[in-house]
């Protein structure tokens, strides 16, 4: 009796040990701890679960997985568990099954706005625009302020906007950016995309406004310098254009840039 009470003690030690260092960050020691207590009870499904949340924050998804079956087994109806899995799956590009298992998070949790959040996210990445779409609003009627939802119900309206040339689905976009800014102003991903559709729309000065305050950030981003490289070279401003094409080269001295500053030093020559 007295080892049977040390030993369960011992789990739950080595469990909450495990739990603290997840905590912290310290994921591949919360590991161990997590090892140690399933070494002493492998039926402990709280030890594997968190055992597998501190491997995916490795990327370690295929780990991961493994863990999140191995408690399924014990519960095969543990939303909380299929939702989780359904991520680690996204990660590593097994979307047929990740889909299977948000939708049965959706069977027996039909409000989880993750799970239909998720379904869109999968939906998007095949090209279905309208089921990812009713996914996403589905998700957002649940959750109206998950900013996620609101940026990819946002990215789709301005692919559906690109493909088919239909203006007003790049204000629809704009509105699901707006939406998504309100939530977290200095979400990068969503000031870029913002930037392209205004651009697609003419609105040039605006889109650079974004990539101007993207820069006060974020002063090595690639993709922000070349934009504002090739809209002011379209603009015909070609000393703006120099100045970033001038940093690009400074960041990557491969990335073809040099030609370009190479021709609009002459174009500038040439007007004075």
């Amino acid at each position: 009796m007295n080892n049977t009470l040390f030993f369960d003690n011992y789990v739950d030690r080595a469990f909450v040990a495990g739990n603290t260092l997840l905590e912290s960050g310290e994921l591949d020691r919360a590991i161990e701890c997590y090892n140690r207590a399933l070494s002493l009870d492998e039926n402990f499904t709280s030890a594997m679960f968190h055992k597998g949340v501190a491997l995916v924050n490795l990327r370690r998804y295929d780990e991961a997985i493994s863990c999140y079956n191995m408690v399924l087994d014990s519960d095969p109806s543990d939303s909380g568990v299929l939702e989780y899995k359904g991520t680690a799956l996204i990660e590593v590009s097994r979307y047929e099954e990740a889909l299977k298992c948000y939708k049965k998070v959706l069977e027996i949790d039909p409000a989880n706005s993750r799970a239909n959040f998720g379904i869109g996210h999968i939906f998007q990445m095949y090209g279905n625009y309208k089921e990812a779409g009713y996914y996403f609003d589905r998700s957002l009627q649940l959750n109206p302020g998950d900013r996620r939802s609101w940026y990819l119900k946002g990215l789709g309206l301005a692919e559906q906007g690109l493909l088919s040339s239909i203006a007003h689905k790049f204000d629809e976009a704009l509105k699901c950016f707006n939406r998504a800014l309100e939530l977290y102003p200095g979400d990068v991903d969503v000031l870029k995309d913002k930037a392209k559709v205004l651009m697609h729309k003419g609105y040039d000065d605006q889109a650079i406004e974004i990539y101007v305050k993207i820069l006060e950030t974020h002063p090595y981003d690639v993709a922000v310098i070349n934009a504002l490289a090739k809209i002011y070279k379209k603009l015909n401003k070609f000393n703006d254009s120099l100045v970033y094409y001038k940093k690009l080269l400074e960041i990557q001295t491969d990335c073809g840039s040099a030609a370009e500053v190479e021709y609009l030093s002459a174009r500038i020559r040439n007007k004075s």
